[in-house]
């Protein structure tokens, strides 16, 4: 994928996402600012060229993915195929491709969507399979932490010791992009951070279950609107009370989160799709 290919690259991304959720029997999202959307693209294909792959056919544009590699750890941030193109081994092809950047890696990690052929085909991997679970509502009754302040791009090295020591590896500049890109960060000083936008939680880690705890509640004390909190594995049990204190609904959710090798203990850890 070169740069040039990126508006056509996230079109096809919402629109296989979009086909993926009328399948599903479930509304769409709302479509991301395009411009907002292209700067995660650019900063990929940048940083990660080896990891950033296109498919065509007699159509055009057939599939997309982008892989990353983060201090020995890889992660797939996206595999789309068009449509129509879907179950024609396209995708296995771009997977492959993507897949040959994490030669070497000794962590790799996968959000995946609830298609579970992308689930089937993640899984031949030899990755293992971790479901995960959701909460929504609106949350209500939460108080902020002492101390807990917005970030900026000082704070990069804290957010780089903390990934380390819950995921594995840092992404620093990837926590950079996701700034860019109009999201805040919240710093917990020496504990840990998240990062939100949208009335969303984007992703968030810390140095222990009792700092995540009060991450997540100042998180969501932010919060002023119906928001959906995921994903959660089984490992985040920590999680559990501060959502329940909030008067969110808890349940399972299709997809999966597959790791393998050494990602750390993955926990208290809160990933973003993109960046994992």
């Amino acid at each position: 994928m070169q740069e040039r290919d990126i508006p056509a690259a996230l079109e096809l991304m919402l629109d296989a996402f979009e086909a993926l959720d009328r399948r599903l029997g479930e509304p769409p999202a709302p479509r991301p600012d395009p411009a907002v959307a292209a700067v995660r693209f650019r900063d990929l294909v940048r940083r990660d060229p080896e990891g950033a792959w296109l498919a065509e056919d007699e159509r055009g544009l057939a599939g997309a993915a982008l892989a990353l590699l983060r201090e020995g750890v890889w992660g797939l941030s996206l595999l789309v195929v068009r449509p129509d193109a879907q179950s024609g081994g396209i995708g296995r092809a771009l997977l492959a491709a993507a897949h040959d950047y994490a030669a070497g890696a000794r962590g790799r990690i996968i959000m995946a969507s609830p298609d579970e052929r992308a689930i089937r085909a993640y899984a031949r991997l030899g990755l293992e399979l971790h479901p995960t679970f959701q909460a929504a509502g609106r949350p209500r009754g939460l108080v902020p932490p002492a101390g807990l302040r917005v970030g900026d791009a000082d704070d990069l090295p804290l957010t780089e010791a903390v990934d380390r020591a819950a995921r594995g590896a840092a992404r620093g500049a990837d926590i950079a992009t996701l700034l860019e890109m109009g999201q805040t960060l919240l710093i917990l000083p020496d504990r840990g951070y998240a990062v939100v936008g949208d009335g969303r939680l984007r992703t968030l880690a810390a140095f222990d279950d009792a700092s995540a705890q009060e991450l997540l509640r100042g998180a969501l004390a932010g919060f002023d609107v119906e928001t959906t909190v995921s994903p959660f594995t089984t490992a985040q049990q920590w999680a559990v009370p501060v959502l329940l204190e909030a008067g969110l609904r808890l349940r399972g959710q299709r997809g999966a989160m597959l790791l393998g090798g050494d990602v750390g203990p993955f926990s208290p850890y809160v990933p973003t799709g993109a960046f994992l």
